[in-house]
């Protein structure tokens, strides 16, 4: 091979090697940007959302305690009928400015779909109250909207959890002996849940005496 062509070939595989070289660079500095922007982003997202997530939980907390009374009696029709005392929280996340799309899919799901779990437990409380015949107490309504509430303030929690390791925030453990919201939600659960199985026990009970009077 001729030694001119030979440099030729040299200049023409230099300069390609410098257009995928200066490419390179390129693209890798873009990304680099990029990458920076999305944690950026992806920080600032979670502040505040996890902002809302708490408050949203917390609002949930007030709900799940609300049992229908203030300063200890029925709250509603002069102190003659449980009504409720504490409107539920609002959650609106697409009101939120932020970029959603950085984070992972399931987790940007779970989070958006908060709303129409809290709507979901407003259609079920109004259909329970529609057919509601036990007045004044109205007791099935208030175990459901204290209960599903419970569990919905602990999703919302649990939510915040995750977008704060997500993000590489601070997660605070409780203290043990420390009042802590997320346990007062599991509480509530475990309370009303043993207060259906006590009613529908005596209720059980009841009706076996009344089959056994009517055999007499």
């Amino acid at each position: 091979m001729e030694t001119g062509n030979v440099s030729a070939i040299i200049s023409a595989t230099a300069g390609i090697s410098g257009v995928l070289l200066g490419n390179s660079f390129v693209a890798v500095k873009e990304w680099l940007v990029g990458r920076s922007k999305r944690q950026k982003d992806t920080a600032y997202l979670a502040i505040i959302v996890v902002s809302h997530l708490e408050r949203f939980a917390s609002g949930c907390l007030h709900v799940a305690l609300d049992d229908g009374t203030e300063s200890g009696r029925p709250a509603g029709n002069k102190g003659e009928e449980y009504t409720p005392t504490v409107r539920p929280p609002e959650f609106q996340p697409l009101d939120i400015d932020v970029e959603w799309k950085v984070l992972p899919q399931q987790l940007m799901y779970s989070i958006l779909l908060l709303p129409d779990q809290r709507e979901q437990i407003e259609n079920r409380l109004a259909g329970i109250a529609e057919f509601d015949d036990d007045y004044p107490d109205h007791t099935e309504y208030f175990w459901a909207r204290r209960r599903d509430y419970s569990e919905l303030g602990l999703r919302a929690s649990d939510l915040a959890r995750r977008l704060r390791k997500h993000a590489g925030m601070a997660i605070e453990e409780p203290k043990p002996g420390v009042w802590c919201r997320d346990q007062e939600l599991r509480d509530q659960i475990v309370r009303i849940d043993d207060e259906r199985k006590e009613s529908e026990r005596r209720i059980a009970e009841y009706r076996k005496n009344q089959t056994g009077l009517a055999g007499l």
